[in-house]
């Protein structure tokens, strides 16, 4: 069998890999605008994983203040303004959305007491739906608030009250707002939950302030996360973001380390970590918020009632990088002077990444470029086509062939080029 026998044979049977550690080329960065009214995005708080549809709250008057919620169609550009529900005081806030924009979850006023709010979905169809709140709640100030929405848009998370000591609850129309096992001594928050539903976390106040906790979504019994030898007992601290699948659980905690400041944090299968050495500054600490398929880390750094620095670590490797300098090396061009705090959420396949600046700014998107060198004829995709255009290079002895840069084309191109197709794109 010769050296391009061997290529077929060996694509057949490695087939179509999904994943992929491909290098990032080029960014691009913008502020999000209404593009017909021109009203300023105040915020972007959640992102589809196919990162089509954004939402967050709006600056319709130009105080620099939110006034409305927002649905941002990124495929028809279609901005649809989320007022709040007949009410004359108050604003709606809207905080998540589901994977085919069609659901929106948020916080509402109160139709009695509209300085305080509650949790609520909103459709096209059916406008906003308020979803109460737990029988004892009282007003500490809302009687609910939402945090995270299922996939499909059938589960909402969030926050409600005894008294006014902190429940986390799941909400669904068929079973209404549900609370969820009461963790430590109270003061809990469901935060983040996989697209199933089936994983919720967030905190509890465990020995702490703040206790890293999370939830079976079909149960509804949780447990406060062990450090598993980080430290003794709880960690103190949280988890603020999860993958899609529910894998992965990420959060800014103590674990252990000589400054006693917070790091940011992943768990893997129970295997707690620092993400990229917890923080990009000395003496702030550090909050992982999302993370993609290919495993890169967004979060930001935070100095308590003060600053926050938005950081990234690709592909889940090596330090966190301070994210407007990484942006700018990739040829982003970030204002001057522009500081992006938090990076709320990033796509499946990392291209883009959604988050809200320092007070005054709007919120912003950033499009990854991926190179991808398998995709010889640079249509985005990997198929046979690649393949044909791939062999004939490499009979060619056409440099493109020689994948291992060795300038000599032999089997190890060949193995280097199934590396890259099996991969796929990102």
């Amino acid at each position: 069998m010769n050296l391009l026998s061997t290529c077929y044979v060996s694509i057949a049977l490695c087939g179509f890999g999904t994943s992929a550690s491909a290098q990032v080329v080029s960014a691009t960065f913008e502020f999000i605008f209404d593009p017909i009214s021109g009203d300023t995005a105040y915020a972007a708080n959640d992102m589809s994983p196919d990162g089509r549809w954004i939402v967050g709250t709006m600056d319709l008057n130009g105080d620099e203040f939110p006034d409305a919620g927002y649905r941002w169609d990124r495929m028809s550009d279609v901005f649809t303004i989320i007022p709040s529900p007949g009410i004359t005081s108050g604003v709606a806030v809207v905080n998540s959305v589901s994977d085919d924009g069609s659901v929106v979850l948020g916080n509402i006023p109160d139709p009695v007491i509209t300085t305080s709010h509650t949790a609520g979905i909103w459709t096209d169809a059916d406008g906003w739906t308020d979803l109460g709140f737990l029988p004892n709640a009282g007003f500490c100030p809302s009687k609910s608030s939402s945090y995270e929405l299922s996939g499909d848009g059938t589960i909402a998370i969030g926050l409600s009250w005894d008294g006014c000591s902190g429940r986390g609850f799941r909400w669904t129309q068929a079973t209404g707002m549900q609370e969820l096992d009461v963790l430590g001594s109270g003061g809990n928050r469901a935060s983040v939950m996989s697209s199933d539903g089936s994983v919720i976390a967030g905190f509890a106040r465990g020995s702490f302030s703040r206790t890293a906790a999370t939830w079976n979504g079909n149960t509804m019994t949780g447990a406060l996360i062990d450090s598993m030898g980080a430290v003794v007992g709880e960690i103190e601290g949280e988890i603020t973001g999860i993958s899609d699948d529910g894998s992965v659980l990420l959060g800014k905690g103590y674990l252990g380390g000589a400054d006693f400041w917070y790091d940011a944090f992943r768990i893997d299968d129970g295997v707690i970590s620092a993400v990229g050495g917890g923080s990009i500054i000395g003496g702030w600490y550090g909050t992982a918020m999302d993370i993609d398929d290919n495993g890169t880390v967004v979060g930001f750094d935070t100095i308590p009632g003060f600053a926050r620095r938005a950081w990234i670590q690709p592909f889940g490797e090596g330090p966190c990088l301070e994210f407007v300098a990484w942006l700018n090396s990739l040829g982003a061009n970030v204002p001057e002077g522009t500081n992006l705090d938090v990076i709320q959420a990033i796509s499946s396949d990392g291209r883009y990444m959604v988050g809200l600046s320092a007070f005054g700014t709007p919120a912003w998107i950033v499009t990854l470029e991926y190179a991808c060198p398998a995709d010889f004829t640079g249509d985005g995709e990997l198929d046979f086509f690649d393949i044909s255009a791939f062999l004939t290079a490499f009979s060619e002895n056409d440099p493109s062939a020689d994948f291992n840069e060795d300038a000599a084309f032999d089997f190890f191109d060949i193995s280097a080029f199934l590396t890259a197709f099996t991969a796929g794109c990102p």
